[in-house]
């Protein structure tokens, strides 16, 4: 069974009950969650998702992050999974059928770090060159692309199905997501035999809805009017 994980802190909960609204109204309710945080929601989650407590949210500071990942990869037993954080609203349906063939791409091929559901590795190069991302084969109707190890960014956490395994062994003690994205990146570099692949296509689509840090300034703006006015009449967001 396919999950997805979602990463979650103690300051960013209540970003959870957006996210959720927006998933089940996007993707499927029947679709199993798991959120990965530490002290549990006082609030109720939809039935299709799943809380899990990684500890104590002070053992975890940012600088710990990439702990906090290591430990929930050593609690899970899911060879593959989508994986996503709990500001990332979606804004349009998710094309289910394409996820779930990256899905079963990445169990077929034990090569595979990530295959990004977004944009980003088709925009690897810059917004106006996707044509420039190298082919890389197809997976169904999907145009997979392939960016290579010096690219940028091939440990971005945006939306993407990961195997386990091959994350773990990206993965130190010690850092921040941000410190995982570039340096993590650089290692990626050196293990030439992992494949970090995305499509042309880009089945799932979100906005990122917290930005610069501060959890208490919503960003809806990429939001149809009549979700974001909701969110706002069920007062999810502090601003």
């Amino acid at each position: 069974m396919m999950r997805v994980i979602v990463l979650t802190s103690d300051k960013y909960l209540h970003a959870l009950k957006p996210f959720a609204w927006l998933f089940n109204r996007f993707w499927h309710s029947f679709q199993p969650v798991l959120v990965a945080g530490f002290t549990p929601p006082s609030f109720d989650l939809p039935a299709n998702f799943k809380f899990h407590s990684l500890g104590a949210f002070a053992d975890y500071p940012v600088s710990r992050w990439s702990d906090a990942l290591i430990k929930l990869l050593n609690e899970i037993k899911d060879e593959a999974f989508v994986l996503m954080l709990e500001d990332y609203w979606l804004i349009r349906p998710v094309n289910t059928e394409a996820v779930r063939m990256c899905y079963d791409y990445a169990l077929q091929f034990e090569s595979v770090l990530r295959i990004d559901l977004t944009t980003d590795r088709l925009f690897s190069f810059g917004p106006r060159y996707p044509q420039d991302v190298p082919h890389y084969g197809n997976c169904g109707y999907l145009d997979l692309v392939k960016t290579e190890p010096e690219t940028q960014y091939q440990m971005s956490m945006m939306t993407a199905v990961w195997r386990r395994d091959n994350l773990r062994s990206v993965l130190v003690p010690g850092e921040t997501p941000w410190q995982l994205e570039i340096d993590g990146t650089a290692r990626v570099a050196q293990m030439t035999d992992l494949l970090v692949l995305g499509t042309r296509q880009h089945p799932v689509k979100h906005t990122l809805a917290y930005r610069g840090g501060n959890p208490n300034e919503a960003n809806l703006s990429e939001l149809n009017a009549e979700d974001a006015a909701f969110i706002r009449e069920q007062e999810w967001v502090k601003n």
